[in-house]
């Protein structure tokens, strides 16, 4: 063949933590609108996200379930798209997958 097809898939779950995936911030549902939300969150200059590692840790229970392949480095890059309830103007995305 002078191609090999390779499908990839972009997944979504719901974790089940307190704070969102880069910042302290609150994940509650119902809250009061724009109240979820810090400098973080917003992108605001000189301020850099932190990974909360609740997540990374139910990301590797997930991928030791799933019998998945664990890389031994992450990398995650800021990727400007544009979403107009995004006020940033980029979201923060895993450039080199957790798992292989």
């Amino acid at each position: 063949m002078k191609y090999e097809p390779v499908i990839g898939l972009e997944v979504h779950i719901h974790l089940l933590t307190n704070s969102k995936i880069f910042c302290h911030c609150s994940t509650q549902f119902g809250a009061e609108g724009n109240t979820q939300v810090c400098p973080i969150c917003l992108g605001l200059p000189g301020v850099l996200p932190v990974l909360n590692k609740k997540v990374v840790d139910c990301a590797i229970m997930l991928a030791l379930a799933t019998n998945s392949t664990i890389n031994h480095k992450s990398i995650f890059a800021r990727k400007n798209y544009f979403y107009p309830d995004l006020p940033k103007g980029y979201q923060i995305s895993n450039s080199k997958s957790l798992f292989a």
